[in-house]
């Protein structure tokens, strides 16, 4: 199977069935497969032949899954261009896959447009100021699926670029068979259905995006699209088109739950289950979800590198832990029925249970490795499986406990400190909104943990909060993991996955 099929079975099983829906505008099943097959033919014909780099500059909007699908049965390979990125940082992407072409949102254009100028062509989805319009380009594509005899499942699907933490971003190659190996993986840990209506508010142009797009759409569901994320409009629609399923951060999570305790009443009872990640969430705010919104929590955890999710909290985890076992929501849940995961030391020997180290990952959804970087791939893709770089331990019962990126790691006085330890016991006080630790330079420790804050609005006093969290902290953490300052902020630089910027804070920080 290709990713292009998925698309194309659903269009021959339930062609009249919505598929997407993006403000007034909807499209079945049909239209749907009619529109990917038309980009496609239409990208071939321009001149463009598979295996060929095509880059995505768009915010969310209703042609995002039709390029995913049209790219993929073309044979052509999607690279998504995170919209935040500066000129320079495009430009390396575009260098470094060899993009040959191009579609960008009209929105987008100012921002991106010049940069992908240079390029054999672009398409311009709602405009026409940089390059061919893009229903234009549809109404001359065919009709028929233009999908190469010769495509495999080891064929690349798209290549994604990290965040770049450590230097210029590397380019993540993934094969059709391995992004089907995770639609396979999270329809079953998830327990998804036909029926599904899915909202989709996180960017698409990330990891969970590129799964999300596939994933939520693979037994032929429905799927909301909104360009950006804003808690009162997400509670409409759910409201409104009755969703079944949606994808938080903890902050929105946050700001939705903000939102019902303080605004008019809403019919939320369609909703059966959040998914969220890129940090726990407190019992408190756990216990209010399953409450105010009357539908379960999971909460999962996973990487580029790894194709998207390799572990799941679930819906009964969740409800243990409100229930009297709190731990439970410091782990990102166990493996998925399709992964392995290991916690190694540095010289690759396995770790006993409860001792920190490096998670180590074997699944079929695994990326064939970084696009012109042998190097890093031989460093990271390894015979015994992805190094994933984060570390994290593996408790008794077998839930994954993330300790931190590698990088991320403070050696305070010679020992070993780990963020998410403290970030922990930090959330557990109900005057957290978020939290960040990070590592600043020490002249006498050679490193010290600092603490970013952003209190709810219910705190008032920030030195006597200050106090209460130093004490908090003593309470429960050895003297070498206890911050050593305090640093109050009204938000957080988060990047398009909701993930603390964690680099931005250390160089802030550091230089203060």
């Amino acid at each position: 199977m290709l990713v292009g099929d998925i698309p194309r079975r659903n269009a021959r099983r339930y062609p009249t069935k919505t598929a997407l829906v993006s403000g007034d505008t909807s499209l079945t099943w049909g239209a749907l497969d009619d529109r990917a097959n038309r980009l496609a033919s239409h990208l071939l014909d321009r001149g463009l032949a598979p295996g060929d780099r095509v880059a995505v500059s768009a915010r969310n909007c209703l042609e995002w899954p039709e390029m995913v699908f049209g790219l993929a049965k073309a044979g052509l390979v999607l690279v998504p261009l995170n919209v935040r990125q500066s000129a320079d940082e495009v430009s390396h992407v575009l260098g470094d896959s060899g993009a040959r072409a191009a579609i960008v949102h009209t929105d987008q254009v100012e921002n991106h447009g010049a940069t992908l100028s240079g390029l054999d062509f672009l398409l311009e989805i709602s405009g026409r100021e940089a390059g061919e319009d893009y229903e234009d380009a549809l109404a001359k594509g065919r009709a028929t699926d233009p999908t190469p005899s010769t495509l495999t499942p080891s064929d690349v699907q798209f290549i994604l670029y990290t965040s770049g933490t450590t230097g210029r971003s590397k380019g993540v190659v993934n094969e059709h068979r391995g992004m089907l190996a995770q639609v396979f993986d999270t329809t079953i840990s998830t327990e998804a259905r036909h029926s599904d209506v899915m909202l989709a508010t996180t960017p698409f142009f990330t990891a969970g995006g590129m799964v999300r797009t596939l994933s939520w759409l693979y037994l032929g569901q429905s799927m909301v699209i909104h360009p950006r994320f804003d808690a009162e409009a997400v509670l409409a629609e759910i409201e409104r088109s009755r969703v079944t399923f949606t994808t938080f951060i903890p902050t929105m999570l946050h700001r939705a739950l903000r939102l019902l305790e303080e605004g008019p009443p809403r019919d939320v009872s369609s909703l059966r289950r959040i998914s969220y990640g890129s940090a726990p969430v407190p019992v408190g705010m756990a216990e209010r979800a399953m409450e105010l919104l009357g539908c379960d929590l999971q909460q999962r955890y996973g990487l580029t590198e790894a194709g998207g999710q390799v572990t799941i909290l679930t819906p009964a985890d969740h409800r243990r832990a409100v229930a009297g076992h709190p731990s439970l929501l410091t782990s990102c849940g166990r493996e998925t029925p399709h992964a392995e995961i290991r916690i190694v030391g540095d010289d690759g020997q396995e770790l006993p249970v409860g001792e920190v180290g490096e998670i180590v990952i074997r699944a079929d959804s695994v990326a064939r490795g970084y696009w012109n970087n042998p190097g890093q791939t031989a460093k990271t893709f390894r015979p015994d499986g992805l190094w994933s770089g984060d570390l994290g331990r593996l408790d008794e019962d077998g839930y994954l406990h993330i300790a931190g990126r590698r990088t991320d790691m403070i050696i305070s006085g010679g020992f070993n400190v780990y963020p998410a330890e403290i970030e922990r016991v930090l959330g557990k006080n109900a005057g957290v909104d978020l939290v960040a630790v990070v590592g600043v330079p020490d002249p006498e420790w050679g490193e010290t943990p600092v603490a970013v804050i952003v209190p709810t609005a219910a705190v008032s006093d920030r030195a006597r909060f200050e106090q209460e969290l130093r004490t908090q902290c003593r309470d429960q953490l050895g003297g070498y993991k206890q911050p050593r300052r305090y640093v109050f902020r009204d938000r957080l630089p988060l990047g398009p996955a909701g993930k603390v910027l964690k680099r931005e804070l250390r160089a802030e920080l550091g230089a203060s």
